[in-house]
């Protein structure tokens, strides 16, 4: 009894403090991926970056927090700042991509155009879970090569002693999953660079580890494996995606859609169907990752049903993989 009420007085400073009409925090970087590519040509890649979004808005509160200003104390140029971060993910994993120099009048190798990037917050009340929706959508060209990069990652946590909680969750972890998940699919489109099954394996090891161990960080060894474009990290990621923690079979799903889910449509559905609540849009985003017709037609079933008028990530995510 005791706790319950500690727990309804922290709920209340929380909510107390949520209605002050300004929360600040801070844009992360994403942690370095656990793999390298192999066989990359070294030869220097320069990309060139274009803002053609339809809101500047990054930070957004909606619902409850639509009249709380969201602040990240370190971030003035989203698209500049997930630019750098695509730059350090490349290097990371091996390939040397650099931004191209705005004053420079020599072509890119590479333009992603950048149409759509936002973190959205969603608080019904102050007893309720802090939602987030990291929503990117974009454009990349490399010769006769083009695709669309969608991307989208939902995570939530009920704060309890303080705003604060919320800083990795969520916004640190989203927006760092985004990161990663664009990474992997401009090299799906444009290089089609691997990871051996050695370090694949390696790979496996360390996410089995990282799971057990119940660590913070379990997700991204998850989100590694989904970008190591080696098929057979699938076994594994549909092994996670049965875990009973949601951040846990959220990533792996996430990482499923990643990898390429081509033959996965009713395996994904089948989660879809099963999972609870909100954690049934990760399924929806790698439905949305096929790109099939299928796929496709899916989406609009569900765009025109309960479940998308009902739940906020449901209807980001739906509109997001419609509008590829």
């Amino acid at each position: 009894m005791k706790s319950a009420m500690l727990r309804l007085f922290a709920s209340l400073i929380v909510l107390l403090g949520i209605t002050g009409c300004s929360l600040k925090y801070t844009a992360d970087n994403p942690p370095a991926p656990g793999f390298v590519y192999q066989n990359v040509d070294r030869k220097p890649i320069t990309m060139k970056v274009v803002d053609q979004r339809d809101s500047v808005q990054y930070m957004v509160g909606i619902s409850g927090l639509q009249r709380v200003e969201l602040t990240l104390e370190n971030l003035d140029d989203p698209v500049g700042w997930i630019s750098g971060s695509l730059v350090k993910e490349f290097n990371a994993r091996g390939v040397p991509l650099q931004l191209a120099a705005k004053d420079s009048s020599a072509p890119a190798d590479l333009t992603l155009t950048v149409r759509k990037y936002q973190l959205i917050n969603h608080r019904a009340s102050g007893f309720s879970a802090w939602e987030s929706y990291n929503v990117f959508l974009g454009q990349v060209t490399m010769g006769s090569k083009s695709c669309t990069i969608p991307s989208f990652f939902f995570n939530s946590k009920i704060p309890v002693w303080s705003m604060d909680e919320i800083q990795k969750p969520c916004i640190s972890d989203p927006m760092a999953v985004v990161v990663k998940d664009v990474a992997s699919k401009i090299n799906q489109c444009l290089f089609g660079y691997g990871v051996s099954n050695d370090d694949l394996q390696k790979l496996t090891t360390a996410a089995l580890s990282t799971v057990k161990a119940d660590s913070p960080t379990a997700c991204f060894p998850l989100i590694d494996l989904g970008g190591t474009n080696n098929p057979a990290a699938m076994a594994t990621l549909k092994t996670f995606a049965g875990h009973g923690d949601s951040f846990v079979h959220n990533c792996a799903v996430s990482a499923i859609g990643t990898l390429g889910a081509q033959k996965e449509f009713e395996y994904l559905v089948g989660k879809f169907e099963t999972f609870a609540a909100n954690d049934r849009v990760m399924p929806l985003k790698a439905i949305g990752d096929i790109g099939s017709n299928k796929a496709q037609d899916l989406l609009r079933q569900v765009q025109a049903g309960k479940l998308y008028r009902e739940e906020n990530g449901v209807r980001y995510c739906t509109d997001l993989y419609l509008s590829r």
